[in-house]
Protein backbone atom coordinates (compact mmCIF):
# COMPACT_ATOMS: atom_id res chain seq x y z
CA UNK A 1 0.00 0.00 0.00
CA UNK A 2 2.78 2.42 0.84
CA UNK A 3 4.40 1.86 -2.56
CA UNK A 4 1.10 2.47 -4.32
CA UNK A 5 0.49 5.61 -2.25
CA UNK A 6 3.95 6.98 -3.01
CA UNK A 7 3.45 6.12 -6.67
CA UNK A 8 0.19 8.08 -6.79
CA UNK A 9 1.78 11.02 -4.98
CA UNK A 10 4.75 11.07 -7.38
CA UNK A 11 2.45 10.78 -10.38
CA UNK A 12 0.27 13.62 -9.06
CA UNK A 13 3.28 15.87 -8.53
CA UNK A 14 4.58 15.13 -12.02
CA UNK A 15 1.15 15.80 -13.50
CA UNK A 16 0.90 19.11 -11.62
CA UNK A 17 4.37 20.34 -12.48
CA UNK A 18 4.63 18.82 -15.95
CA UNK A 19 1.05 18.41 -17.22
CA UNK A 20 2.22 17.31 -20.67
CA UNK A 21 3.85 14.21 -19.17
CA UNK A 22 0.52 12.56 -18.49
CA UNK A 23 -0.03 12.36 -22.23
CA UNK A 24 3.52 11.32 -23.07
CA UNK A 25 3.83 7.79 -24.34
CA UNK A 26 7.56 7.96 -23.70
CA UNK A 27 6.97 8.86 -20.04
CA UNK A 28 4.55 5.99 -19.62
CA UNK A 29 7.16 3.66 -21.07
CA UNK A 30 10.05 5.12 -19.04
CA UNK A 31 8.33 4.91 -15.66
CA UNK A 32 8.23 1.12 -15.94
CA UNK A 33 12.01 1.07 -15.48
CA UNK A 34 12.47 3.49 -12.59
CA UNK A 35 11.38 3.69 -8.94
CA UNK A 36 8.51 6.17 -9.13
CA UNK A 37 8.12 5.92 -5.33
CA UNK A 38 11.65 7.24 -4.80
CA UNK A 39 12.79 10.50 -3.25
CA UNK A 40 13.65 11.86 -6.70
CA UNK A 41 11.99 11.21 -10.05
CA UNK A 42 13.13 13.06 -13.16
CA UNK A 43 12.25 12.89 -16.84
CA UNK A 44 13.44 14.54 -20.05
CA UNK A 45 11.80 13.88 -23.40
CA UNK A 46 14.13 14.24 -26.41
CA UNK A 47 12.00 12.80 -29.18
CA UNK A 48 11.79 15.32 -31.98
CA UNK A 49 13.78 17.89 -30.00
CA UNK A 50 16.97 17.22 -31.91
CA UNK A 51 15.33 18.11 -35.19
CA UNK A 52 13.70 21.21 -33.68
CA UNK A 53 16.99 22.41 -32.19
CA UNK A 54 18.85 21.64 -35.43
CA UNK A 55 16.31 23.47 -37.58
CA UNK A 56 16.44 26.49 -35.24
CA UNK A 57 20.25 26.55 -35.32
CA UNK A 58 20.14 26.36 -39.13
CA UNK A 59 17.86 29.42 -39.20
CA UNK A 60 20.11 31.34 -36.79
CA UNK A 61 23.19 30.43 -38.80
CA UNK A 62 21.52 31.52 -42.03
CA UNK A 63 20.74 34.90 -40.45
CA UNK A 64 24.38 35.28 -39.33
CA UNK A 65 25.65 34.48 -42.82
CA UNK A 66 23.18 36.90 -44.40
CA UNK A 67 24.26 39.66 -42.02
CA UNK A 68 27.96 39.00 -42.68
CA UNK A 69 28.42 38.79 -46.48
CA UNK A 70 32.20 39.08 -46.05
CA UNK A 71 32.26 35.83 -44.02
CA UNK A 72 32.66 32.74 -46.20
CA UNK A 73 29.78 30.40 -45.31
CA UNK A 74 30.54 26.94 -43.94
CA UNK A 75 28.12 24.35 -45.33
CA UNK A 76 26.96 22.90 -42.01
CA UNK A 77 23.55 21.33 -41.40
CA UNK A 78 22.93 21.35 -37.64
CA UNK A 79 19.98 19.00 -37.89
CA UNK A 80 22.14 16.41 -39.59
CA UNK A 81 24.99 17.13 -37.18
CA UNK A 82 22.81 16.38 -34.14
CA UNK A 83 21.71 13.11 -35.72
CA UNK A 84 25.33 12.23 -36.49
CA UNK A 85 26.28 12.72 -32.84
CA UNK A 86 23.65 10.11 -32.00
CA UNK A 87 20.91 12.20 -30.39
CA UNK A 88 18.51 11.06 -33.07
CA UNK A 89 18.55 7.59 -31.55
CA UNK A 90 17.54 8.87 -28.08
CA UNK A 91 13.86 9.25 -27.19
CA UNK A 92 13.91 10.08 -23.49
CA UNK A 93 15.82 9.80 -20.22
CA UNK A 94 14.29 9.11 -16.82
CA UNK A 95 15.99 8.85 -13.42
CA UNK A 96 14.98 7.95 -9.91
CA UNK A 97 16.60 7.63 -6.51
CA UNK A 98 15.32 5.60 -3.57
CA UNK A 99 16.72 4.81 -0.14
CA UNK A 100 16.65 1.03 0.29
CA UNK A 101 18.16 1.01 3.78
CA UNK A 102 19.79 3.63 6.02
CA UNK A 103 22.75 5.07 4.15
CA UNK A 104 22.22 3.05 0.94
CA UNK A 105 20.42 4.34 -2.15
CA UNK A 106 19.23 2.73 -5.35
CA UNK A 107 19.85 5.16 -8.23
CA UNK A 108 18.21 4.05 -11.48
CA UNK A 109 18.12 5.56 -14.93
CA UNK A 110 16.77 4.59 -18.32
CA UNK A 111 17.66 5.90 -21.76
CA UNK A 112 14.82 5.05 -24.14
CA UNK A 113 16.39 4.34 -27.50
CA UNK A 114 14.70 4.93 -30.85
CA UNK A 115 16.63 2.28 -32.73
CA UNK A 116 20.16 0.92 -32.52
CA UNK A 117 22.48 3.39 -30.74
CA UNK A 118 24.34 5.65 -33.15
CA UNK A 119 27.09 8.22 -32.95
CA UNK A 120 28.57 8.72 -29.50
CA UNK A 121 25.91 6.46 -27.98
CA UNK A 122 27.54 3.50 -29.74
CA UNK A 123 30.85 3.77 -27.85
CA UNK A 124 29.84 0.77 -25.73
CA UNK A 125 29.46 -2.59 -27.45
CA UNK A 126 26.20 -4.26 -26.46
CA UNK A 127 27.33 -7.86 -25.96
CA UNK A 128 26.58 -8.96 -22.37
CA UNK A 129 29.56 -9.15 -19.99
CA UNK A 130 30.25 -10.15 -16.41
CA UNK A 131 32.35 -8.14 -13.98
CA UNK A 132 35.61 -9.94 -14.75
CA UNK A 133 37.81 -7.05 -13.54
CA UNK A 134 36.49 -7.54 -9.99
CA UNK A 135 37.21 -11.27 -10.22
CA UNK A 136 40.81 -10.56 -11.22
CA UNK A 137 41.51 -7.65 -8.87
CA UNK A 138 43.37 -8.16 -5.55
CA UNK A 139 41.26 -7.54 -2.47
CA UNK A 140 42.83 -4.13 -1.76
CA UNK A 141 41.81 -2.66 -5.13
CA UNK A 142 39.92 0.57 -4.55
CA UNK A 143 38.15 0.60 -7.92
CA UNK A 144 37.45 -1.65 -10.90
CA UNK A 145 35.88 -1.34 -14.34
CA UNK A 146 34.76 -3.77 -17.05
CA UNK A 147 33.33 -2.59 -20.38
CA UNK A 148 33.52 -3.27 -24.08
CA UNK A 149 34.79 -0.01 -25.57
CA UNK A 150 34.06 0.55 -29.25
CA UNK A 151 36.18 3.39 -30.63
CA UNK A 152 35.09 2.85 -34.24
CA UNK A 153 31.89 4.97 -33.90
CA UNK A 154 34.07 7.80 -32.61
CA UNK A 155 36.14 7.55 -35.77
CA UNK A 156 33.11 7.40 -38.06
CA UNK A 157 31.36 10.25 -36.22
CA UNK A 158 34.40 12.53 -36.66
CA UNK A 159 34.59 11.56 -40.33
CA UNK A 160 30.92 12.35 -40.93
CA UNK A 161 31.14 15.69 -39.14
CA UNK A 162 34.09 16.86 -41.23
CA UNK A 163 32.42 15.55 -44.37
CA UNK A 164 29.30 17.58 -43.54
CA UNK A 165 31.31 20.72 -42.84
CA UNK A 166 34.03 20.47 -45.50
CA UNK A 167 32.48 18.15 -48.04
CA UNK A 168 34.52 15.38 -49.69
CA UNK A 169 37.74 17.20 -48.78
CA UNK A 170 36.97 16.80 -45.06
CA UNK A 171 36.38 13.09 -45.37
CA UNK A 172 39.54 12.67 -47.45
CA UNK A 173 41.55 14.58 -44.84
CA UNK A 174 40.39 12.26 -42.04
CA UNK A 175 41.02 9.16 -44.10
CA UNK A 176 44.50 10.37 -44.98
CA UNK A 177 45.35 10.99 -41.31
CA UNK A 178 43.98 7.62 -40.21
CA UNK A 179 46.02 5.86 -42.90
CA UNK A 180 49.30 7.34 -41.60
CA UNK A 181 51.54 5.18 -39.45
CA UNK A 182 52.44 6.02 -35.86
CA UNK A 183 56.02 7.37 -36.05
CA UNK A 184 58.71 4.65 -36.21
CA UNK A 185 56.11 1.86 -36.49
CA UNK A 186 54.01 0.22 -39.19
CA UNK A 187 50.82 0.64 -37.12
CA UNK A 188 48.35 3.04 -38.69
CA UNK A 189 46.11 5.17 -36.52
CA UNK A 190 43.15 3.43 -38.14
CA UNK A 191 44.42 0.02 -37.06
CA UNK A 192 45.26 1.26 -33.55
CA UNK A 193 41.65 2.41 -33.11
CA UNK A 194 40.38 -1.00 -34.19
CA UNK A 195 42.86 -2.93 -32.02
CA UNK A 196 42.01 -0.85 -28.95
CA UNK A 197 38.30 -1.47 -29.47
CA UNK A 198 37.41 -4.42 -27.28
CA UNK A 199 36.75 -5.51 -23.75
CA UNK A 200 38.64 -3.49 -21.16
CA UNK A 201 39.29 -4.82 -17.66
CA UNK A 202 40.77 -2.21 -15.33
CA UNK A 203 41.43 -2.11 -11.62
CA UNK A 204 43.54 0.16 -9.45
CA UNK A 205 44.49 1.06 -5.90
CA UNK A 206 44.85 4.61 -4.63
CA UNK A 207 45.55 5.69 -1.08
CA UNK A 208 47.38 8.43 0.79
CA UNK A 209 50.18 8.14 3.27
CA UNK A 210 50.40 10.45 6.27
CA UNK A 211 52.67 12.85 4.39
CA UNK A 212 50.02 13.30 1.68
CA UNK A 213 52.02 11.16 -0.75
CA UNK A 214 49.92 8.92 -2.97
CA UNK A 215 50.26 5.17 -3.27
CA UNK A 216 49.04 4.12 -6.72
CA UNK A 217 48.83 0.73 -8.42
CA UNK A 218 46.99 -0.18 -11.63
CA UNK A 219 46.34 -3.06 -14.01
CA UNK A 220 44.72 -2.81 -17.46
CA UNK A 221 43.79 -5.50 -19.99
CA UNK A 222 42.56 -4.70 -23.52
CA UNK A 223 41.11 -7.63 -25.42
CA UNK A 224 42.61 -8.23 -28.87
CA UNK A 225 45.25 -5.47 -28.62
CA UNK A 226 48.22 -7.73 -27.88
CA UNK A 227 49.39 -7.74 -31.50
CA UNK A 228 50.40 -4.11 -31.13
CA UNK A 229 53.29 -4.83 -28.73
CA UNK A 230 55.56 -6.85 -31.09
CA UNK A 231 55.23 -4.11 -33.67
CA UNK A 232 56.33 -1.51 -31.12
CA UNK A 233 59.42 -3.52 -30.22
CA UNK A 234 61.95 -2.02 -32.63
CA UNK A 235 61.07 1.56 -31.71
CA UNK A 236 60.94 0.76 -27.97
CA UNK A 237 64.30 -1.04 -27.89
CA UNK A 238 65.92 2.02 -29.44
CA UNK A 239 64.60 3.95 -26.44
CA UNK A 240 66.21 1.50 -24.02
CA UNK A 241 63.16 -0.67 -23.27
CA UNK A 242 64.03 -4.27 -22.36
CA UNK A 243 61.97 -7.09 -23.93
CA UNK A 244 61.70 -10.71 -22.78
CA UNK A 245 59.97 -13.34 -24.91
CA UNK A 246 59.16 -17.00 -24.36
CA UNK A 247 56.68 -19.47 -25.85
CA UNK A 248 53.70 -17.95 -24.04
CA UNK A 249 54.27 -14.20 -23.58
CA UNK A 250 56.12 -11.15 -24.85
CA UNK A 251 57.01 -8.77 -21.99
CA UNK A 252 58.47 -5.28 -22.01
CA UNK A 253 59.68 -3.08 -19.16
CA UNK A 254 59.04 0.60 -19.91
CA UNK A 255 59.78 1.63 -16.31
CA UNK A 256 63.19 3.25 -17.06
CA UNK A 257 61.41 5.77 -19.28
CA UNK A 258 59.57 7.11 -16.22
CA UNK A 259 62.78 8.32 -14.60
CA UNK A 260 64.66 7.37 -11.42
CA UNK A 261 62.19 9.08 -9.08
CA UNK A 262 59.08 7.29 -10.37
CA UNK A 263 57.06 5.59 -7.64
CA UNK A 264 55.42 3.12 -10.04
CA UNK A 265 56.65 0.89 -12.81
CA UNK A 266 55.30 0.44 -16.33
CA UNK A 267 55.19 -3.15 -17.54
CA UNK A 268 53.52 -4.27 -20.76
CA UNK A 269 52.71 -7.87 -21.70
CA UNK A 270 51.12 -9.63 -24.65
CA UNK A 271 50.10 -13.24 -23.87
CA UNK A 272 50.19 -15.10 -27.18
CA UNK A 273 47.23 -17.37 -26.55
CA UNK A 274 44.68 -14.84 -25.31
CA UNK A 275 45.78 -11.98 -27.58
CA UNK A 276 45.20 -9.30 -24.96
CA UNK A 277 47.42 -6.33 -24.16
CA UNK A 278 48.22 -6.00 -20.46
CA UNK A 279 49.64 -2.85 -18.85
CA UNK A 280 50.42 -2.75 -15.12
CA UNK A 281 52.43 -0.84 -12.56
CA UNK A 282 53.59 -3.56 -10.13
CA UNK A 283 54.74 -7.07 -10.96
CA UNK A 284 53.41 -8.40 -7.65
CA UNK A 285 49.96 -6.79 -7.98
CA UNK A 286 48.16 -8.61 -10.79
CA UNK A 287 45.43 -11.26 -11.21
CA UNK A 288 48.14 -13.84 -10.48
CA UNK A 289 49.21 -12.33 -7.14
CA UNK A 290 48.44 -14.24 -3.97
CA UNK A 291 45.51 -13.53 -1.69
CA UNK A 292 41.74 -13.03 -1.94
CA UNK A 293 40.04 -11.13 -4.74
CA UNK A 294 37.88 -8.02 -4.76
CA UNK A 295 34.72 -10.10 -5.37
CA UNK A 296 35.31 -11.82 -2.02
CA UNK A 297 35.13 -8.61 -0.01
CA UNK A 298 31.97 -7.99 2.08
CA UNK A 299 31.54 -4.38 0.88
CA UNK A 300 31.67 -5.49 -2.75
CA UNK A 301 29.37 -8.48 -2.24
CA UNK A 302 26.80 -6.35 -0.41
CA UNK A 303 26.37 -4.25 -3.55
CA UNK A 304 26.94 -6.90 -6.21
CA UNK A 305 24.27 -9.20 -4.79
CA UNK A 306 21.67 -6.47 -5.43
CA UNK A 307 22.62 -5.85 -9.07
CA UNK A 308 22.32 -7.76 -12.36
CA UNK A 309 25.17 -10.21 -12.94
CA UNK A 310 25.37 -9.32 -16.65
CA UNK A 311 25.57 -5.97 -18.38
CA UNK A 312 27.49 -3.94 -20.94
CA UNK A 313 29.50 -1.93 -18.39
CA UNK A 314 30.41 -2.40 -14.71
CA UNK A 315 32.13 -0.07 -12.28
CA UNK A 316 32.94 -0.28 -8.56
CA UNK A 317 34.57 2.12 -6.12
CA UNK A 318 35.47 1.31 -2.55
CA UNK A 319 35.15 4.99 -1.72
CA UNK A 320 37.80 7.05 0.01
CA UNK A 321 39.23 7.35 3.50
CA UNK A 322 40.00 10.90 4.58
CA UNK A 323 41.33 9.94 8.02
CA UNK A 324 45.01 10.24 6.97
CA UNK A 325 44.41 13.77 5.70
CA UNK A 326 42.43 14.75 8.81
CA UNK A 327 45.10 13.12 10.97
CA UNK A 328 47.73 15.38 9.42
CA UNK A 329 45.84 18.39 10.76
CA UNK A 330 46.75 17.33 14.31
CA UNK A 331 50.43 17.82 13.48
CA UNK A 332 49.87 21.34 12.15
CA UNK A 333 49.27 23.84 14.98
CA UNK A 334 47.54 26.32 12.69
CA UNK A 335 45.14 23.70 11.30
CA UNK A 336 44.45 21.47 14.33
CA UNK A 337 41.69 23.72 15.79
CA UNK A 338 39.72 23.33 12.55
CA UNK A 339 39.88 19.54 12.38
CA UNK A 340 36.47 18.84 13.92
CA UNK A 341 34.77 21.50 11.80
CA UNK A 342 36.47 20.17 8.66
CA UNK A 343 35.39 16.62 9.48
CA UNK A 344 31.78 17.72 10.02
CA UNK A 345 31.74 19.75 6.79
CA UNK A 346 33.18 16.88 4.76
CA UNK A 347 30.69 14.43 6.25
CA UNK A 348 27.80 16.77 5.47
CA UNK A 349 28.83 17.62 1.91
CA UNK A 350 30.50 14.49 0.59
CA UNK A 351 30.18 11.82 3.27
CA UNK A 352 27.93 9.61 1.13
CA UNK A 353 30.22 9.97 -1.87
CA UNK A 354 33.10 8.46 0.12
CA UNK A 355 31.26 5.18 0.72
CA UNK A 356 31.43 2.14 -1.61
CA UNK A 357 29.31 2.29 -4.76
CA UNK A 358 28.75 0.01 -7.74
CA UNK A 359 26.88 0.44 -11.01
CA UNK A 360 25.85 -1.78 -13.90
CA UNK A 361 24.57 -0.66 -17.29
CA UNK A 362 22.47 -3.26 -19.04
CA UNK A 363 19.95 -3.43 -21.87
CA UNK A 364 16.27 -4.29 -21.56
CA UNK A 365 13.92 -4.26 -24.53
CA UNK A 366 16.50 -2.29 -26.50
CA UNK A 367 16.75 0.46 -23.85
CA UNK A 368 19.79 1.30 -21.71
CA UNK A 369 19.21 0.79 -17.98
CA UNK A 370 21.64 2.11 -15.39
CA UNK A 371 21.51 0.53 -11.92
CA UNK A 372 23.62 1.91 -9.10
CA UNK A 373 23.80 1.30 -5.37
CA UNK A 374 25.66 3.97 -3.44
CA UNK A 375 25.92 5.83 -0.16
CA UNK A 376 24.56 8.91 -1.94
CA UNK A 377 21.41 9.55 -3.93
CA UNK A 378 20.97 11.28 -7.27
CA UNK A 379 19.10 13.96 -5.34
CA UNK A 380 22.21 14.56 -3.21
CA UNK A 381 24.24 15.01 -6.38
CA UNK A 382 21.87 17.73 -7.53
CA UNK A 383 21.48 19.49 -4.17
CA UNK A 384 25.17 19.26 -3.25
CA UNK A 385 26.47 20.92 -6.42
CA UNK A 386 25.91 24.54 -5.21
CA UNK A 387 27.39 23.74 -1.79
CA UNK A 388 30.41 22.02 -3.32
CA UNK A 389 30.99 24.93 -5.69
CA UNK A 390 30.85 27.35 -2.74
CA UNK A 391 33.10 25.15 -0.63
CA UNK A 392 35.48 24.77 -3.55
CA UNK A 393 35.76 28.53 -3.94
CA UNK A 394 36.40 28.85 -0.22
CA UNK A 395 38.98 26.08 -0.34
CA UNK A 396 40.70 27.71 -3.31
CA UNK A 397 41.15 30.83 -1.23
CA UNK A 398 42.08 28.94 1.93
CA UNK A 399 44.57 26.44 0.48
CA UNK A 400 47.43 28.95 -0.07
CA UNK A 401 47.05 30.16 3.51
CA UNK A 402 46.78 26.59 4.77
CA UNK A 403 49.92 25.60 2.85
CA UNK A 404 51.77 28.57 4.30
CA UNK A 405 50.69 27.60 7.82
CA UNK A 406 51.76 24.01 7.24
CA UNK A 407 55.13 25.07 5.80
CA UNK A 408 55.80 27.41 8.71
CA UNK A 409 54.79 24.74 11.24
CA UNK A 410 57.13 22.20 9.70
CA UNK A 411 60.03 24.63 9.67
CA UNK A 412 59.41 25.39 13.36
CA UNK A 413 59.39 21.66 14.13
CA UNK A 414 62.70 21.18 12.28
CA UNK A 415 64.22 24.15 14.09
CA UNK A 416 63.09 22.69 17.40
CA UNK A 417 64.80 19.38 16.53
CA UNK A 418 68.02 21.23 15.70
CA UNK A 419 67.93 23.15 18.99
CA UNK A 420 67.55 19.90 20.95
CA UNK A 421 70.48 18.36 19.05
CA UNK A 422 72.61 21.44 19.69
CA UNK A 423 71.80 21.42 23.42
CA UNK A 424 72.63 17.71 23.66
CA UNK A 425 75.93 18.18 21.80
CA UNK A 426 76.97 21.03 24.08
CA UNK A 427 76.24 18.92 27.14
CA UNK A 428 78.24 16.04 25.64
CA UNK A 429 81.21 18.34 24.91
CA UNK A 430 81.11 19.65 28.49
CA UNK A 431 80.97 16.19 30.10
CA UNK A 432 83.55 14.51 27.85
CA UNK A 433 85.99 17.33 27.15
CA UNK A 434 85.73 16.98 23.34
CA UNK A 435 84.68 19.27 20.48
CA UNK A 436 83.26 16.72 18.03
CA UNK A 437 80.59 14.00 18.30
CA UNK A 438 78.55 11.76 15.97
CA UNK A 439 74.81 12.16 16.48
CA UNK A 440 74.45 8.43 17.25
CA UNK A 441 76.41 9.06 20.47
CA UNK A 442 73.68 11.40 21.66
CA UNK A 443 70.62 9.26 20.87
CA UNK A 444 69.12 6.47 22.94
CA UNK A 445 67.02 5.60 25.98
CA UNK A 446 69.92 6.48 28.24
CA UNK A 447 71.29 9.11 25.89
CA UNK A 448 70.93 12.86 25.79
CA UNK A 449 67.96 12.96 23.37
CA UNK A 450 65.58 10.57 21.66
CA UNK A 451 65.68 9.90 17.92
CA UNK A 452 64.49 13.13 16.23
CA UNK A 453 61.47 12.65 13.94
CA UNK A 454 61.76 14.08 10.40
CA UNK A 455 58.77 16.27 9.53
CA UNK A 456 59.74 17.92 6.23
CA UNK A 457 61.76 15.30 4.36
CA UNK A 458 64.99 16.06 6.22
CA UNK A 459 67.38 13.43 7.55
CA UNK A 460 69.43 13.53 10.76
CA UNK A 461 71.36 10.36 10.04
CA UNK A 462 75.15 10.66 9.92
CA UNK A 463 75.35 14.16 11.37
CA UNK A 464 78.78 15.00 12.82
CA UNK A 465 78.55 17.88 15.26
CA UNK A 466 81.55 20.19 15.81
CA UNK A 467 81.80 22.94 18.37
CA UNK A 468 81.57 26.38 16.77
CA UNK A 469 80.16 25.04 13.46
CA UNK A 470 76.45 25.36 12.62
CA UNK A 471 74.32 22.22 12.29
CA UNK A 472 72.81 21.91 8.79
CA UNK A 473 69.95 19.76 7.42
CA UNK A 474 68.31 19.85 3.99
CA UNK A 475 64.51 19.67 3.76
CA UNK A 476 62.67 17.66 1.13
CA UNK A 477 62.15 20.78 -1.02
CA UNK A 478 65.86 21.61 -0.99
CA UNK A 479 65.71 24.30 1.72
CA UNK A 480 68.73 24.27 4.06
CA UNK A 481 68.12 25.02 7.74
CA UNK A 482 70.86 25.72 10.26
CA UNK A 483 71.36 25.98 14.01
CA UNK A 484 74.40 27.51 15.71
CA UNK A 485 76.42 25.20 17.92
Amino acid sequence: MNSLRYCLIAASVCAAVFPSLTASANFNEAQAYIDVDGSLVGYIDFEGDGRKIGDTLNEIYAQIVAASPEMPPIPVDFTQLIDTLGFGSLKAIAISSKEVEPGLHSNRSVALMQDEPTGLFALYATEPLTFTAAEKAPADATAALTASINLIPLRSTATQILQQIMGPMGEAMVQQQLAQAIPQTDITYDEAIERLSGKWDVFWHQSYRENFQQDVKFWVSIEGAGKLLPRLRSMSEQMGVAFIEDDTTLKANFSPLLGPDATVGLYVEAPKQSGELIIHSHRDWTPDSDGPRLVDQPAFKNLADRLPGEGIAFSYSRGADLDPMLGMMDAIPGAAPYKQASESALDLLIGGFLKPNMSVTHIEDGHWIGDQYAGYSTKQVITTIPAVIGAGMGAAMAIPAFEKVRETSREKAVQNNLRQIATAAQQYFLENGVTKVHIDELIGEDGYIRQPTPVAGESYEGLILRSGEPIRVTLGDGTVMTQDL
